[in-house]
């Protein structure tokens, strides 16, 4: 703790600002499984959001570049917003339906097991912080289909995840402590190895 204060690489926050804890501790523990664990991000389905987005944007170009003054353009500036709106609404549906908490997707350190989804949960007014690695068997262009991770139920369905009070990493004077949080997210992921990984899975062809 004190070489990372001469570091100058404590991280604080307002205690009672829960967006910020949350973003925190997401932070980190993407630090932690791609960086100190070696996992791989699954940015296939990033990529289409991205596509998405671009394709939404791209309406707004063709408004401004279409040869004709308005009035006569009116039908391609109702296509063009018909157009942006339905992928605000694909943007929408993905972020409501398929992605819900989850802010993360990695790809399998082994082929024939699944990836993982990353997601968590930190209600306002609440100190208890939840983050669950759940099974991605298809890859992030399947998560419609993958388990789905619910904050409340998630314990009580056998999930892989950790579910604790932010009391544990944040001090009195809302310094984060990593090192601590860090310990418990390479446990969790250690966990959801044994339970779906290369050798949990040779026991199951066993």
């Amino acid at each position: 703790e004190e070489e990372e204060e001469a570091a100058g690489h404590v991280k604080t926050t307002v205690l009672g600002d829960t967006a910020t804890m949350k973003r925190l501790l997401d932070d980190h523990a993407a630090e932690v499984l791609q960086g100190e664990l070696g996992y791989e991000e699954d940015v296939a389905l990033s990529n289409v959001k991205l596509a998405v987005g671009f394709a939404g944007v791209a309406a707004a170009l063709v408004s401004h570049v279409y040869p004709a003054p308005f009035p006569q353009n009116w039908w391609v500036l109702l296509a063009c917003c018909a157009w942006y709106f339905a992928m605000s609404g694909v943007l929408q549906v993905l972020l409501s339906y398929v992605e819900l908490d989850a802010f993360l997707q990695l790809k399998p350190k082994t082929a024939g097991v699944p990836g993982i989804n990353v997601a968590s949960s930190l209600p306002r007014f609440c100190d208890r912080y939840t983050l669950a690695l759940t099974p991605l068997p298809k890859g992030s262009l399947h998560m419609h289909s993958a388990p789905k991770f619910h904050p409340k139920t998630a314990s009580a369905e056998g999930m892989n995840c950790l579910d604790v009070s932010v009391t544990k990493y944040f001090d009195e004077d809302g310094v984060f402590h990593e090192h601590i949080f860090g310990e418990d997210v390479t446990a969790l992921a250690q966990g959801y190895e044994d339970k779906y990984g290369a050798g949990a899975a040779a026991k199951k062809s066993n």
